[in-house]
């Protein structure tokens, strides 16, 4: 199935929104993904249309990617040929025949091309992977099976050993499974990771799905629930995942420090910990950092924020003169940004807006980027034209137009993250401020909030030492966070001044 036109400028539509709106995406596994075969790659699914867009954007060797989608889409004469130029494979929902179901799908894996689904079923903000459907098992072996049968045919007909060999090779199908991890997946400018796992070979089941194809199919699914549970974040509930994440920030002090190739690794082995550690000590350190998140989340502070504060004394003076120096900073930076943040704050403002109206976690990323493309799409386009139309459209203007608005796009990329991150410290300084002067309720409960974190820090210290050689979890987690001697957390961590 070839793809035209309209892949590309998707991709390219993708790339450029992926990268936009997070600062880094890392991409674990190339060397899981053969360069070519035919491949169902079965993807986690908490990010609405992001997901498909990050598949797209960082399958490993470039290859491009079929989606499914339902047979009736294509009934609409202006959106069929996009979806055709798209790759997308139609798949007949309302029959009971899996091979009719899947016929458009075999023709494009003959290809030796890839298919990626999501065997969730739905996009999703759980602590954990959901139960996975069996529509990729059910595509996968009844694709080995219609080749297995194709094989047989041509065995018979050919005595040629070695092109028998070779096709069977060529057309030998694989699932990649495929775990994708946002550290915030609504928050603009922060982090995911890509991890694709080993391959799942189906010629193993295939013997068994031809003598019972449920009971083959309902195996092959657990197999690759069980390899995507491997490559991703999973907790029994939010609690146990809370804890975890707030543990991971006072050993690294920010979520930042984290390597990316580590970050899954990281925390699943403290939800591990958390999870199958029952002790008081181990029970007493989960519910005190609970309480911290919750405590942070109510005064929309973090503990970067936190952490700056409690060598100080939080008086009114303090607090005051370190927003000063934080809107001193911002002030000193703002020249250099202000043409851009100029022509860019309404993508900001519709991000801001939009989440107002959105309550599902899991689209908001979506509707923030899908805004602020169009946006984006149209101001430089107003843009190019304005430059060129000062030029009277000449050549030489024409150039010029285009070379400036490289220019300007490259300068505002350029420039974002320190100057989000100055932003993001003077809106922090401003609400530890505001938590300071309103009173003397918002101000227990912000020295509250620096008592429960020294508490942590003791507890989880004294956890860190019984435990480190009595759970091959958290002796995972501490050597990651130790790998690092320069790590502000790590030293902060072993500090004994708030012992």
């Amino acid at each position: 199935m070839p793809f035209g036109l309209s892949y590309d400028v998707v991709t390219t539509l993708s790339r450029w929104s992926i990268y936009g709106f997070y600062r880094e995406i890392r991409v674990v596994g190339h060397e899981n993904v053969p360069r070519e075969g035919p491949i169902i790659a079965c993807s986690t699914h908490s990010n609405m249309i992001v997901d498909p867009a990050v598949l797209a954007v960082t399958f490993p060797h470039h290859r491009k990617i079929h989606f499914w989608a339902k047979n009736s889409l294509f009934a609409n004469k202006y959106t069929r040929p996009i979806l055709v130029g798209g790759g997308v494979v139609p798949v007949d929902r309302t029959t009971k025949n899996n091979k009719a179901l899947f016929s458009a799908t075999f023709e494009v894996l003959k290809l030796g091309e890839v298919v990626a689904v999501f065997p969730e079923g739905t996009s999703h903000s759980e602590s954990r992977l959901l139960q996975l459907k069996d529509g990729a098992s059910w595509a996968a072996l009844e694709y080995a099976s219609h080749i297995a049968q194709q094989e047989h045919t041509e065995e018979s007909n050919s005595d040629d050993d070695i092109v028998i060999i070779k096709k069977r090779k060529e057309k030998q199908i694989v699932i990649i499974p495929c775990g994708i991890t946002y550290v915030q997946k609504s928050k603009y400018r922060s982090s995911l990771i890509t991890v694709y796992g080993p391959p799942i070979q189906i010629d193993p089941y295939l013997k068994d799905f031809l003598l019972d194809n449920r009971t083959a199919v309902k195996a092959l699914t657990k197999r690759i629930e069980s390899e995507i549970e491997k490559l991703t974040i999973n907790a029994s509930n939010w609690e146990i995942s809370n804890a975890a994440s707030m543990a991971r920030m006072l050993y690294f002090s920010d979520d930042k420090r984290v390597p990316l190739e580590d970050y899954v690794k990281v925390t699943q082995s403290l939800i591990n910990f958390f999870s199958n550690t029952t002790s008081e000590e181990v029970t007493t350190l989960k519910n005190l950092l609970i309480q911290y998140k919750t405590s942070l989340d109510s005064l929309h502070l973090t503990n970067p924020d936190i952490s700056r504060y409690e060598k100080h004394h939080l008086t009114l003076p303090w607090a005051l003169y370190s927003f000063l120096c934080e809107l001193f900073k911002f002030a000193i930076q703002l020249p250099f940004f202000l043409p851009g943040l100029c022509f860019h704050w309404p993508i900001y403002v519709l991000g801001k807006v939009s989440v107002r109206f959105e309550i599902y976690e899991e689209s908001r990323a979506q509707n923030k980027i899908m805004l602020g493309l169009v946006w984006l799409i149209m101001a430089y386009t107003i843009l190019f034209f304005v430059i060129w139309s000062m030029l009277f459209f000449t050549p030489i203007g024409l150039i010029f137009a285009v070379a400036s608005v490289i220019i300007f796009a490259w300068y505002h990329v350029a420039l974002v993250d320190s100057h989000y991150d100055t932003f993001k410290e003077l809106i922090a300084s401003f609400r530890l401020l505001s938590a300071i002067s309103g009173g003397s309720k918002s101000r227990d409960m912000v020295e509250s909030l620096v008592a429960t974190r020294r508490l942590c820090l003791d507890q989880l210290r004294k956890v860190s030492d019984d435990y480190r050689s009595k759970s091959d979890d958290l002796r995972l987690a501490l050597e990651i966070s130790e790998r690092d001697q320069s790590n502000d957390g790590f030293d902060e961590f072993y500090d004994k001044k708030f012992a």
